[in-house]
């Protein structure tokens, strides 16, 4: 470029330095591209519409800009004498079609065309006659020239030049001051008492405040979709009158209402999301008629902490705006980073317009033209995925701005309803806790409560487990129920002996909800056991054999067992204060085998089952008959007959073993124990599930991952394989999906609280996440915030648990019960239990596990979910199984993560794999 051509050199705005750098970053994007259409009726002379354009030109230094980055510091190159690079198309004489895919096609291709920054005219204009007395005005700019208030100057400017043109007179208008005045000021201000303002703003800070989102594998295409927003009248002049009340700006009312849908949605009560300040308050002469890009991007942080009214978040809001308002012209970047998150800071923006076209000012000057501005539309799109502009006018109008790819439309739709709902409630009650501000629509709750745990189903609640088996026994007596090392016992010989030692057990002074301990082997005496404690009319509490002699110990105090049914090879464990009932010895052939009397009802504890706390003290969750026959018997997820057989896999302290054994005994179907010897060698396991042809078995992941790895084919004869207890390893289901097909392999989740499963997920097709799925038959499930309300599709949230799978509580642990299993907001009179599992509704109703709400780690600031880490490990080719733990060294704080792979290592794939 010659120098003689050149005008002046000056540097850039903040603003235009963050533009600059993402233009340079990504050439092929078309973000801050703004494409303005005008529709016009009437009739335009082109060539004075050109020239009246170059005029604008010659008055505006900033409409002959070029930039230069190549320097330390980029610059504005301002131009002598810059022509708009203009076009005239006539397409009046097409037909309607032809010309309406002629202009389709013509600003598409604009905005593809995009702008080279350090060379050409970064504005064109397209005047398009479309019939004889219509036209369409494109106008393509770069938004590092020109931000929204611009354009009602221009288009004043424009129509004042072009008319007095029209009668060959020259304008009046009066020379507007240079941007260059503008970036003087900029140079001029303390940079470093704006960064130490913004530094104590936001300090402490660490949450990326996001929208929920569906759609996370975003090709990195832009794919721009809108939304429109408008408030009623009636809504609008409510908003209005709020902000007088409470002596707001309209501004201030929004940044609050959007402040509180994003902490809601966060399940936090501090979010920061990124306002556009105008920058035309600075104190510079003619700032108000001077084009050029005055806007900045900003950090609003709002606090909500639920105790506060709606109010006192605007005072804070209005008073956190003036002050932050003497410093909003720092570069953004410089802003963030300054806070923990970086570049991480802001997920979206929110734009206010607080400019409009004066359409009346137009009217009047239209007069004169000869043509009328029948609409203006703009179309803009920023370097972020989603932006919310506030339009204002008589109505209030909010145009969301999204990237398809990124957002799902039906998200956007609910966002839409959270919007008016928020709205209508602060406006009739800005005295209103936060906390009792409700996102959702009836809409969306009656789907959220209703439509999704639509799961009552018919099944023998008021029965027994010992009840159901019963009468199985009479329907078929003579078929299998156990088989242990090619040892059997029909339904009939199961019963016979079950009744005795029930009988036994009375003689020695059991009655109704005793809880009597059982510490067996693998065997068939396990069986026996557990069903001869049940139809004594007590609980059983099963032991394991490899449990340390401390747990035992407390397990036997904290339940108060006073018996417990062992095995010659357990009694040297069991040296404490209870009485032993040898079911290697003990003479109970002696008793009837008649069935006895039923004592309990379905509402009695069935079993005890302790897990681990969170305290390292065991506590011992209380499981009734009904809540384990609602696993088993006319379920949503499954069906067990009689010429199904099961594997029994699950250790039988553990609840898994529930679906094993009362899945195969209450209907009619053949039970499989398997020695421990087998449980440990995968060799043996899959020729045991070969040979005695297993239909259904439940297997922990872990396990389910092995057999697929290492023996897969033993499972072509499985009718149903079911798998869970934890993260799923997608390219593990994909490999079984394919040997198995559809219907086949289910993906289930519960924790022992709710008596085995509560959700299930048929997994017949391979996506990037499994879902835990949805509730089980008589089971319903809600994901809520810290103040139980009820959260919309896709926002993280508990998992709460509800239905006749409830556990009654802990064993002698009241005020545990009482933290954990609270009254159920939804459903009066009922319990909800709440899991500490972080979860999300997806737009199908199925449940999408997130991880532990309590195994998030702080590592230099970021609060990072481990599991959402070990997750995307996952979903490497290479990665068989992941492990992310948090470690320090020094004092200083890193992530450490550990992986399997099929492959022998190599630094090459390691490297892949960490970034």
């Amino acid at each position: 470029m010659k120098v003689n051509k050149v005008e002046k050199i000056y540097p850039l705005s903040n603003m235009q330095k963050g533009i600059l750098f993402h233009a340079i970053e990504d050439k092929n994007s078309n973000a801050y591209f703004e494409q303005i259409i005008l529709d016009i009726k009437g009739y335009v002379d082109e060539t004075i519409f050109e020239e009246s354009f170059n005029e604008i030109m010659k008055r505006h230094e900033v409409l002959r800009a070029s930039f230069n980055y190549k320097l330390d510091e980029p610059l504005h190159v301002i131009l002598r004498d810059r022509k708009i690079k203009f076009s005239y198309n006539d397409v009046s004489n097409l037909d309607l079609n032809t010309k309406d895919l002629y202009m389709e096609k013509y600003i598409v291709d604009d905005k593809l065309k995009g702008f080279d920054l350090t060379k050409e005219t970064l504005m064109r204009i397209c005047l398009m006659k479309t019939n004889d007395n219509s036209y369409k005005v494109i106008w393509s700019f770069h938004h590092i020239l020109l931000d929204g208030w611009c354009i009602g100057i221009i288009l004043d400017e424009l129509f004042t030049i072009y008319s007095h043109k029209m009668k060959g007179e020259e304008h009046q208008l009066e020379d507007p001051r240079p941007y260059s005045d503008y970036i003087n000021w900029l140079n001029n201000q303390d940079n470093e008492e704006g960064l130490k303002y913004w530094s104590e703003y936001l300090e402490g800070y660490e949450l990326n405040a996001t929208l929920p989102k569906f759609n996370n594998s975003s090709t990195g295409k832009y794919q721009r979709r809108e939304k429109v927003i408008e408030f009623s009248k009636e809504l609008t002049d409510k908003v209005t009158q709020l902000a007088n009340k409470n002596n707001v700006t309209l501004n201030t009312v929004m940044q609050s209402i959007w402040g509180l849908i994003l902490a809601k949605y966060n399940n936090s009560d501090d979010v920061v999301f990124g306002t556009v300040v105008s920058g035309r308050d600075a104190a510079v002469e003619g700032i108000e008629n001077m084009l050029g890009l005055f806007i900045n991007t900003i950090p609003t942080r709002i606090n909500l902490q639920s105790e506060k009214s709606f109010k006192e978040v605007l005072k804070t809001t209005q008073h956190d705006a003036i002050e932050g308002n003497n410093y909003n012209y720092i570069n953004l970047a410089e802003v963030q980073a300054l806070s923990n998150l970086k570049s991480n800071l802001i997920d979206h923006i929110l734009v206010f317009e607080n400019y409009a076209i004066d359409k009346k000012g137009l009217e009047e000057k239209e007069s004169g033209l000869g043509f009328e501005v029948i609409s203006v539309t703009d179309e803009e799109r920023s370097n972020y995925s989603l932006s919310l502009t506030v339009g204002l006018g008589e109505k209030l109008k909010l145009t969301l701005v999204y990237d398809e790819n990124v957002y799902e439309e039906r998200l956007i739709n609910n966002l839409e309803c959270h919007i008016q709902n928020v709205t209508k409630q602060v406006i009739e009650n800005d005295d209103m806790k936060l906390s009792d501000i409700d996102l959702i629509s009836e809409e969306e709750r009656n789907i959220l409560l209703y439509k999704f745990n639509e799961t009552t189903a018919e099944y023998p609640k008021d029965k027994l487990i010992h009840q159901l088996f019963e009468e199985q026994v009479e329907k078929t007596p003579d078929r299998v129920a156990v088989s242990f090392k090619s040892n059997n016992l029909t339904y009939r010989e199961l019963n016979e002996k079950s009744n005795q030692i029930a009988r036994l057990l009375q003689e020695k002074g059991v009655q109704s909800n005793t809880i009597v301990g059982i510490m067996v082997d693998r065997s068939l005496e396990m069986i026996i056991g557990i069903m001869g404690i049940l139809k004594s009319g007590a609980a059983y509490l099963p032991i394991d054999l490899e449990t340390p002699k401390e747990r035992i110990g407390y397990m036997l105090q904290d339940s108060n067992v006073k018996f417990v049914l062992t095995q010659d090879r357990c009694i040297s464990q069991l040296n404490l204060n209870v009485e032993l009932i040898n079911l290697d010895q003990e003479n109970f052939l002696r008793l009837s085998t008649d069935n006895l009397n039923l004592i309990n009802h379905s509402s009695d504890t069935a079993y005890i089952i302790y897990t681990s706390g969170s305290t390292g003290t065991p506590k011992g969750v209380v499981i009734p008959h009904y809540s384990a026959i609602r696993v088993v018997k006319n379920t949503n997820y499954i069906e067990i007959n009689e010429n199904d057989t099961i594997l029994q896999l699950s250790n039988y302290a553990f609840d898994g073993s529930i679906f094993d054994i009362y899945g195969a005994l209450l209907n009619g179907a053949k039970l499989i124990m398997v020695e421990k010897d087998t449980v440990l060698s995968l060799v043996k396991l899959a020729k045991l599930i070969k040979e005695e042809q297993i239909s259904i078995m439940f297997i922990t992941t872990a396990l389910f991952n092995a057999l697929v790895d290492l023996e897969i084919d033993c499972l072509d004869k499985i009718r149903k394989v079911l798998f869970g207890g934890e993260r799923v390893s997608v390219p593990h289901v994909k490999k079984a999906l394919e040997k198995l097909g559809k219907d086949k392999i289910i993906h289930v989740y519960g924790p022992t609280e709710s008596t085995v499963y509560a959700t299930y997920y048929f997994v017949n097709e391979v996506t990037e996440v499994i879902p835990i799925g949805k509730p089980l038959a008589n089971t319903s499930i809600f994901v809520v915030d810290k103040n139980s309300n009820l959260l919309p599709l896709g926002v993280p949230g508990e998992l709460c648990i509800s239905g006749d799978g409830l556990s009654k509580g802990y064993l002698n642990n009241e005020r545990l019960t009482v933290q954990k299993f609270v009254p159920n907001p939804f459903i009066p009179g009922e319990r909800m239990y709440r899991t500490g599992d972080l979860v999300r509704m997806l737009p199908d109703g199925n449940i999408e596990f997130l991880g532990r709400i309590d195994h998030q780690v702080k590592i230099r600031g970021f609060r990072i979910e481990l599991g959402e880490i070990e997750s995307q490990l996952l979903k490497h080719k290479q990665v068989k199984e992941a492990v992310v733990i948090a470690r320090e060294d020094n004092n200083n704080q890193y992530l450490c993560a550990y992986f399997t792979s099929e492959t022998p290592k190599d630094e090459t794939r390691v490297q892949e794999i960490r970034k």
